[in-house]
């Protein structure tokens, strides 16, 4: 789904004259810019990988992307399902998979193409786990599905990881936003716009890659993705009502400089 840029990002495009609408993030070329972004990022993962240590059997990661997540999780050893619906990013999985330096154990992972809320899998997992702050790519009625479809296919004593993004700390006005720049090697960098939708409360975020060629010329490209910044309160209400409990909520490290990512918490819950 394409949509239209918010003013902020919209005027920097016309300054980059940039004249192609952005494409969704997860598009095939937003997915190869999205892995190069996080490939680096550390965040939550030492927290993931300490509370899956205390599971047992098989590992369902959803919305697993290029593998960022599944490469710890990979070093428990445990057979491990991968969910995602971009057949891009889990091609890039695939070809790290079969690397011995992403997959040292040489752990059988099954690539599942499906929506993280649609998934449709016999069970038997001991641990569930869904990273990044996914959850805030759902709609209310896709998050109590997922939260449904998690509690059938976790084994009795299985556990669900997700970390959650605080959006009760990120109480702004109507018209707040932020616009960060970033350098992605020497030779581009990244614009990030976002802006906050006053009906709804959701993140309108889009992503500006610039990059130069020999003898100062430059190409651009956009991307954009909504996050639905929802309470907390509202998050733990659906988990509860689809029979999952909250054990835990603890706070994670924070690796990336994003203003966006400034609180995160990781949920320990189980059927």
């Amino acid at each position: 789904m394409k949509t239209a840029p918010d003013k902020t990002a919209d005027a920097i495009l016309r300054v980059l004259g940039h004249l192609d609408p952005p494409e969704d993030l997860y598009s095939v070329a937003g997915s190869r810019l999205y892995d190069r972004i996080t490939a680096n990022d550390l965040t939550e993962l030492p927290e993931i990988l300490a509370a899956a240590r205390k599971t047992s059997g098989p590992i369902l990661e959803l919305a697993s992307g290029s593998g960022r997540i599944t490469r710890p999780l990979l070093t428990l050893g445990r057979p491990l399902t991968a969910v995602d619906s971009s057949p891009e990013m889990l091609e890039l999985l695939k070809e790290r998979v079969a690397s011995p330096a992403f997959n040292p154990r040489q752990v059988h992972v099954e690539l599942v193409e499906a929506d993280m809320a649609r998934f449709e899998l016999d069970g038997g997992y001991g641990c569930v786990v869904l990273g990044a702050s996914s959850i805030t790519l759902l709609d209310v009625s896709a998050r109590r599905e997922l939260f449904r479809r998690v509690r059938d296919c976790l084994t009795p004593g299985g556990v669900f990881l997700l970390t959650v993004l605080n959006a009760d700390s990120h109480q702004a006005a109507d018209d707040d936003g932020d616009t960060t720049i970033s350098a992605l090697g020497e030779d581009s960098f990244l614009i990030t716009a976002e802006s906050r939708d006053p009906v709804n409360g959701a993140r309108h975020v889009t992503m500006i890659h610039v990059s130069f060629n020999e003898g100062g010329t430059y190409r651009s490209s956009a991307y954009v993705s909504e996050i639905a910044f929802v309470s907390n309160s509202l998050i733990a209400e659906e988990i509860v009502g689809q029979g999952l409990t909250i054990r835990e909520r603890r706070p994670v490290r924070i690796a990336s400089r994003s203003p966006r990512l400034n609180d995160i918490e990781l949920w320990v819950c189980a059927a």
